[in-house]
């Protein structure tokens, strides 16, 4: 048996390095191929993972939203015509055209959901899905509990086959890579940043409004006792979708920086004294729990993401949506010298096993049998005993 992810782009983080990190933990148990339908610097990763032979990256504009659904389901058709898997694993509803392609053509499909109400309505605005994706899907997978609810609301009726996964980490690779050289991230007339002292405020992700970079980069505006890093593709073409790159260059924050895309996001989130999840909707940003394990406390808001209930006392949960003046208070309330203490930044360690593959794998394993219709397989603890 064989499975074939696709993944709608190719970062270092988000649903991307999830489906990567699936994609890793599968390969020891069957043969498992990838389609990228944007290039970027998980590739890499990926061709050493996979060998190359076992890796399409689509590197033009073939599923840019503005190329018409039935053009993108003839392209992806095309892309599976030459492949064998009996199961396609669609990695994001962004990517779930593939989910009628592999209908088409036969095979079972799996949607890996990451996006709450407004990012579907979204997609079905841009055409990026269509309505009866999550009734045709085999078999959904959860980012998080709570976006089942969404997709009801959204699409209605969907395949009965439904798996709360949640995220993964890996932590050792974190671990190993938060050390590594980087070069440092740059303001707008090109001068790096230098650790001072000042406390260091990131995000992390490819700029959009629904990432917030435009109340990242007005709570910067307003507070230049602090430096703030944006950790992701800034500018075009990396972030075609960024409101205020423009705003960006006029402005030319003296601290604002920004890394622009990146191998190695973890090396820049180790430095930081404090993470501002300023996204308007993120229903399980991986970058949460990947900040927590990096043990840099998060500052976030109840209205962003389903899944604040686990940051605990690793964490600063605001009422409401993600705005400058809130976190601007919150910011100017923070003791930098407890944030930095070792005793605040292991909070996040107990959070480690809730977001281990290996513990969650072998349920996927069986949902993904399950949705076969074959027997659930052994656990992987008894097939490498």
């Amino acid at each position: 048996m064989s499975i074939t992810f696709v993944l709608h782009e190719a970062t270092r983080t988000g649903a991307p390095r999830v489906g990567a990190l699936i994609a890793a933990g599968l390969q020891k148990y069957e043969e498992v191929r990838a389609i990228v339908l944007r290039d970027g610097p998980l590739v890499p990763w990926l061709e050493d993972l996979l060998g190359r032979e076992r890796l399409v990256v689509c590197r033009g504009e073939e599923f840019a939203h503005k190329v018409p659904f039935a053009q993108k389901l003839r392209e992806a058709e095309s892309l599976l015509s030459g492949d064998e898997s009996d199961l396609i694993y669609v990695n994001s509803v962004a990517a779930s055209v593939f989910v009628l392609a592999g209908r088409s053509r036969g095979r079972r499909t799996i949607l890996h959901v990451h996006e709450k109400a407004a990012e579907l309505r979204t997609l079905l605005r841009l055409e990026g899905t269509k309505m009866e994706i999550a009734g045709v899907a085999d078999g959904i997978v959860l980012a998080a509990r709570e976006l089942l609810a969404d997709l009801h609301a959204v699409f209605g009726n969907l395949s009965d086959k439904v798996l709360d996964f949640g995220i993964v980490v890996d932590v050792d690779a974190m671990q190993r890579l938060a050390h590594a050289p980087v070069a440092p991230p740059r303001n707008a007339i090109g001068k790096p940043w230098i650790q001072d002292g000042r406390m260091a405020v990131g995000m992390c992700g490819t700029a959009s409004r629904r990432k917030g970079a435009d109340i990242f980069l007005e709570t910067a505006a307003q507070a230049p006792e602090f430096d703030f890093l944006w950790i992701g593709g800034w500018a075009p073409p990396d972030a075609p979708d960024n409101p205020v790159c423009a705003e960006f260059e006029k402005r030319a924050l003296p601290n604002f920086f920004i890394t622009g895309s990146v191998d190695n996001p973890y090396a820049y989130l180790d430095r930081l004294t404090v993470f501002f999840l300023s996204s308007r909707e993120d229903p399980n940003p991986l970058v949460l729990a990947e900040s927590a394990l990096m043990r840099v406390p998060i500052l976030a808001f109840s209205s962003t993401t389903a899944v604040t209930d686990w940051l605990g006392r690793a964490g600063i949960l605001c009422y409401g949506a993600p705005n400058a003046a809130d976190a601007l208070r919150v910011l100017r309330a923070i003791d930098p010298a407890e944030i930095r203490s070792p005793e605040f930044r292991a909070l996040g360690d107990s959070m480690t096993a809730g977001f281990d593959l290996t513990a969650k794998l072998d349920g996927l394993r069986q949902f993904i049998a399950s949705v076969r219709g074959q027997p659930a397989p052994g656990t992987g603890a008894e097939e490498r005993a």
